[in-house]
């Protein structure tokens, strides 16, 4: 049987090799606009609800749905965007694709917990899912940082079950901090210097 595909040739495997880097490089930057937008959102939010909650204001649980909307749109928007212009795909955006889209789901029935069975039992299984998906977002990526925030946010959700919902809510902050908006500044740094991962 004859085979189907023809050898590239020279200049065929540089363009080849060429897209393929551009692909990564693009990558990096796609994954820290995520982190940071959700960093910031959820830092600001977890921030937004302690501090009305400590003034005393009756719904300080506003700051969540008025925060995560807004990062969802703006999430909807760059998606677009980025299906747009994506010309390879790697299986390491694949790969992305998939845990993130499982971290949504899990973060949906976490939501679901909290709800049905307080926040106060549902806040340190959300910090430990924000553990996962950096842990394995950075073993992918081979970005340190990223496996560093993941395992911090591991030993932050051991102590949220430990404490009072108010003290929550900071370790959350704290978690997204290490977790998601430092190693996403680290990771924008790294791809604005070109640097492959």
């Amino acid at each position: 049987m004859e085979p189907t595909d023809k050898p590239l040739t020279g200049p065929e495997s540089l363009h080849l090799i060429h897209e393929m880097i551009q692909a990564a490089k693009q990558d990096l930057s796609d994954n820290s606009f995520d982190l940071l937008l959700w960093g910031w959102l959820v830092l600001g939010a977890a921030l937004a609800h302690y501090g009305l909650l400590q003034a005393g204001y009756g719904k300080p649980w506003l700051a969540w749905p008025i925060l995560m909307g807004l990062g969802s749109v703006v999430a909807f928007v760059h998606g677009v965007r980025r299906k747009r212009r994506e010309r390879v795909r790697t299986a390491q955006g694949d790969f992305m694709v998939y845990l993130w889209s499982g971290f949504g789901v899990l973060m949906l029935m976490l939501v679901g917990v909290g709800i049905v069975s307080g926040w106060k039992i549902a806040y340190p299984l959300i910090i430990g899912l924000y553990g996962l998906s950096t842990f394995a977002t950075g073993g992918a990526l081979r970005f340190r940082p990223l496996v560093y925030g993941g395992a911090a946010c591991w030993l932050l959700a051991a102590v949220a079950f430990r404490v009072g919902f108010d003290t929550q809510l900071l370790l959350i902050a704290a978690a997204v901090l290490v977790a998601y908006v430092v190693p996403g500044h680290l990771l924008k740094n790294q791809h604005r210097r070109g640097r492959a991962v």
